[in-house]
Parts: structure tokens; C-alpha cells; sequence
């Protein structure tokens, strides 16, 4: 069968969406992946095909001129603008070859609808941990106007695949509701010698995720400094890692690491509370020190600390002293890491990609 996978451009979205397109193609099915340019490298990285659509399309670009990100909650206008940009050209490639199945991410909002224009089947791939629905329903209906211009309202997903741990699991929306186990993908790299040795001290991981914006430094900033003179050895990376002034000396400043590697070997991962980066945490069964900066990251950052997993920072208070004051008592308070092998024995014990895949496939059939 042929099935066509609808991303946004931004690493992270793709990350999540990688896992199962490889169990259909590991099924024998040929999988492609649809996304602007920007995101053709990476989806080659992976192994996958891509077909650009879109053209140079990027989420910054996408962003209102003079719209703050910092501190801006869920907003979809952005998502709304890409999907302009691309559902003409996902709309012709789907009519010209003809994928059987349509899957896509909840704010790749031109999937839906061209499976809808086209008669497609979907099927909707919450990758990791999202916001609240009503969080979610609240921005939806800031940019209803604009969605009701793109075409007609997309006809219910086949199913929805839920990557979140069984305990943090939402009330499904609509339709049926496939448990997906989140088996890590963040690219490649060479295995730097120190990652391979056991810790001497503890290890604390520090990312803004994978959008470069200068919010992300300056959270980078505000962690770094606050963790500067704690006998912990701290590793940065991600988007701003490089930017960062003067680093403490117990910092190491590295290039890729894929987190399903680096978090196992880290007591504590500091964090933006992006649904990807929140989610190789849980797998790994590490207690997140959260600070969200923009989207749906202060939805998933309550709901990392509701589940007893996480302290939160919040954007208009980040600073070192905020910082160093909750990692500490991340830390040293066990009850934090208990929770959190608790809810990765919980992700242990979900459908692996490939259970999901042919489910899907049988349904099709």
C-alpha cells in the first residue's frame, strides 16, 4: 500500500511521525513524507522520502510580523499559514499518486483536508504529549474563520494514535483511539567517549529544543547559570547551544546527541516542554525541570507537573536563581524519579510501532 505522511516544517514534528512510518515500511508499504523543503534534509536523514510541498515555507516565517513568541500561549496562527501554503500542492499529490492512507500531525491542518477533498482515509498521530482540549479547542476557534476559507471541514481520522502514557491519557475527541508506544528517533550521531562511561557525579541535560529562537538562549542562559556552581556535571545541546555565553565550568557543550541516548545516563532534564523532547524524558523514566516559552509547551508543562513528574518555571520568572532552587529540589526529593519509572514501566508496556501499523493496515483492507 502506499501511505503519505503530512508534517509540518519543524524537526521535532518529524521526529515523532518517524517510528511508525518505519514499521509500515518496514511492512513492505511505500511511505512517503510531504513537507516544505526545509524539512527534505532531515526526512532524507531518516531513511524516509520525501516530496516537498510549500516550497521554502518555515514556522518562523509563518509567524504575524510582530508577534512575540516568547510567553504567547497556543497559537495556531502560524500552522493555519502553512497549511495555506501547502494544501494545493498536497491536494495534487495526493490526486496524482493515489496514497491509500493519509496520516498527519493534529496541526498539519492540510492533511486532514486533503484526504477529505480526495476521499482519503487519515489517520490523526499525536506524537508525545499534547495540550489540554481545551487549550487546544480555544485556538482552534481563534483561527476558525481562516480553516473554513482553506475548504470543507475534514471528515473524521480513521483512528487517532495516542502516544502519551495510559495515566496521562485525555479522553479520546473522535473516533477510535490506537495506543502507541513512543520509541524514540532524534537522529544520529558518533557516540562521544564520556557518553558510553558511567557518570561520576550527577548529569543534568539542558535543551531548548530544535527552533532557534533567542528566547531558547536566553532560557539556555538562565538554566546554565543557575546550575553553574552545583557539583553536577551539566550537558547543553540543541538549537542555541553555541550562543551561550559564558559557560559554568562543570557544562559541556555538545553537538547532536539524540536524547534517547543521552537522557538514560542524566539524573534531571531541563527543558521547553516541547511534546517531543517531554516525551523521550518519560521513555527514559527522568523527572523533567520544565520552562515553556511558547505553543502548546505551557499546556505541556502543566501537565508534566500534574502528573508529579516535573517542576515548572514559568516564562515571566525564569532566572538562575528559579532554576537552581527547582533543580535542586528535583534532586533530592526521590518522590520525583519514583513517579517518573512509573510512568515509563507504563510506556514499556504500550503496542510497539510495528502492532500499530498493522492494525492500520488490516482496517484498510
Amino acid at each position: 500500500m502506499r501511505i503519505l505522511c503530512s508534517v509540518n516544517p519543524a524537526p521535532g514534528h518529524l521526529f515523532a511521525m518517524v517510528p511508525l512510518a518505519w514499521a509500515l515500511h518496514l511492512e513492505g508499504h511505500q511511505v512517503i513524507v510531504a513537507a516544505p523543503r526545509v524539512l527534505a534534509p532531515l526526512i532524507r536523514r531518516s531513511g524516509l522520502t520525501a516530496a516537498v510541498v510549500g516550497g521554502d515555507t518555515t514556522v518562523l516565517s509563518c509567524r504575524p510580523a510582530g508577534r512575540p513568541i516568547g510567553g504567547a500561549g497556543l497559537d495556531l496562527d502560524a500552522y493555519v499559514t502553512i497549511a495555506e501554503r501547502t494544501t494545493p500542492e498536497l491536494v495534487d499529490l495526493v490526486r496524482t499518486w493515489q496514497p491509500d492512507l493519509i496520516v498527519t500531525e493534529p496541526a498539519a491542518f492540510a492533511g486532514p483536508l486533503a484526504a477529505t477533498v480526495t476521499g482519503t482515509p487519515w489517520v490523526l498521530h499525536q506524537g508525545g504529549l499534547q495540550p489540554a482540549d481545551e487549550v487546544v479547542q480555544d485556538a482552534l476557534s481563534r483561527v476558525a474563520d481562516r480553516l473554513d476559507r482553506l475548504g470543507p471541514a475534514p471528515k473524521p481520522p480513521m483512528a487517532t494514535i495516542d502516544t502519551s502514557p495510559p495515566s496521562m491519557r485525555p479522553a479520546p475527541t473522535f473516533g477510535s483511539v490506537l495506543a502507541m508506544r513512543p520509541v524514540a528517533y532524534h537522529g544520529a550521531c558518533t557516540a562521544p567517549e564520556w557518553l558510553l562511561a558511567a557518570p561520576e557525579r550527577p548529569r543534568v541535560c539542558v535543551s531548548m529544543g530544535t527552533v532557534a529562537i533567542p528566547e531558547g538562549v536566553e532560557g539556555l542562559t538562565a538554566a546554565l547559570h543557575g546550575l553553574g556552581d552545583l557539583a553536577i556535571d551539566v550537558i547543553v545541546s540543541g538549537a542555541g547551544a553555541h550562543a551561550v555565553a559564558d559557560l559554568p565550568a562543570n557544562a559541556t557543550r555538545v553537538g547532536w546527541v539524540p536524547h534517547h541516548h543521552l537522557l538514560p545516563g542524566c539524573d534531571l532534564f531541563v527543558h521547553h516542554s516541547g511534546a517531543t523532547s517531554s516525551t523521550a524524558a518519560l521513555v527514559a523514566g527522568r523527572p523533567h525541570l520544565v520552562m515553556p516559552q511558547m505553543a502548546d509547551q505551557f499546556s505541556i508543562a502543566e501537565r508534566l507537573t500534574r502528573a508529579g513528574v516535573a517542576r515548572c518555571v514559568p516564562f515571566a520568572d525564569r532566572g538562575p536563581q528559579a532554576v537552581r532552587d527547582a533543580a535542586l529540589d528535583l534532586l533530592d526529593d526521590p518522590f520525583y524519579a519514583a513517579r517518573a519509572e512509573r510512568l515509563r514501566k507504563e510506556i514499556a508496556a504500550m503496542p510497539a510501532p510495528g502492532t500499530v501499523a498493522a492494525d492500520l493496515i488490516s482496517r484498510l483492507r
